[in-house]
């Protein structure tokens, strides 16, 4: 399979727009919200000075209030690959603060993204392949009941049950107090067993979502025509399922696949706050708090630009997945 260099073309400068739109509303949103950071700021370190307010105004370049003029040099600064000082980290920048943040965030994200789809992709085939049993019928009132509740509200129960009923594991932050006392092997083990709850709430909240797609797609799959024709053609039962049926099944799921790996550097910032873990949905939201204008913007923009760069990732690659794609 060929991609044609026009559907390159076309998918690239697409995403070169949606990006260009992401920085815009990345760059007005966190303006939108009340207070001012120098205020804020000069309270917390010179009991609300104005003359320190006014000094901090012009240390981050607020001291122009025309959204032109800091949209100009937003743009400028990016260019050069400058996210900026975060405000209430100073004088660190934001792609320091960030890079701090992203392993927490990767590691339980995309343990809990693979952990979740497999699961997903067994309990909906098995679903598909013995409808109406009692089985599936479990797995589809559960898969009902999940994708009916929000996330954060998995993790409080997993916390009452776990942490504070049955004290089993810590009800939250990513590792033990006296970490910086352990052995590298102590430090992996703190780190993995703080990283138990986060993970299994957030592949427990995304579990139903890929139980159902995968269930839908392989019941529609295995009565295609081209499933009777194999029937015909005295294919055996399990070739028919999973060189057929299951292949043809997983093809839509792949979009959704590499969507949640967009969503991987976002991380669940509602789950992040749950557990009080120091990944990027955390530090967004106390950047959100603190009227950090470059955090929010560098944190918002590496959100955008991830799930952007993994869309198109996806629709170059998809092709060389399914042939059948027309890409002219």
């Amino acid at each position: 399979m060929r991609i044609e260099p026009a559907y390159a073309v076309r998918r690239v400068a697409f995403a070169a727009a949606t990006l260009l739109a992401a920085i815009i509303m990345n760059f007005l949103l966190p303006r939108l919200i009340a207070g001012n950071p120098a205020e804020m700021i000069a309270s917390q370190t010179a009991l609300g000075s104005a003359e320190v307010a006014d000094a901090i105004k012009k240390q981050f370049g607020l001291e122009n209030d025309s959204l032109l003029y800091q949209f100009k040099q937003y743009i400028v600064q990016l260019a050069h690959g400058n996210l900026g000082i975060s405000y209430f980290n100073y004088p660190t920048p934001v792609a320091g603060v960030l890079l701090h943040a992203l392993p927490w965030t990767l590691g339980i994200v995309l343990v809990s993204t693979l952990v979740s789809y497999a699961a997903g992709w067994l309990v909906g085939i098995r679903g598909a392949l013995k409808p109406g049993t009692w089985f599936d019928n479990v797995a589809l009132a559960v898969s009902f009941f999940i994708n009916s509740v929000p996330y954060f509200w998995i993790g409080i129960l997993l916390i009452l049950l776990f942490g504070y009923k049955l004290d089993w594991f810590p009800m939250g932050q990513a590792f033990a107090v006296d970490y910086d006392t352990l052995s590298a092997a102590g430090k992996l083990r703190s780190i993995a067993y703080h990283a138990i709850l986060p993970t299994v709430s957030l592949a427990i909240a995304s579990l139903a979502s890929h139980i159902l797609v995968l269930r839908n797609n392989l019941s529609r799959a295995l009565t295609e025509d081209y499933m009777v024709l194999a029937r015909a053609k005295g294919l055996s039962a399990r070739r028919r399922t999973y060189q057929y049926g299951v292949r043809n099944a997983f093809l839509p799921a792949f979009t959704g696949f590499m969507l949640s790996l967009g969503h991987v550097v976002g991380g669940a910032i509602t789950m992040e706050i749950v557990f009080s873990y120091p990944g990027i949905g955390m530090l967004t939201y106390n950047a959100i708090l603190n009227h950090d204008y470059p955090l929010i913007q560098g944190a918002f923009l590496m959100i955008a630009a991830s799930i952007i760069s993994v869309n198109l990732l996806a629709d170059l690659i998809y092709p060389f997945i399914d042939p059948r794609v027309n890409l002219s």
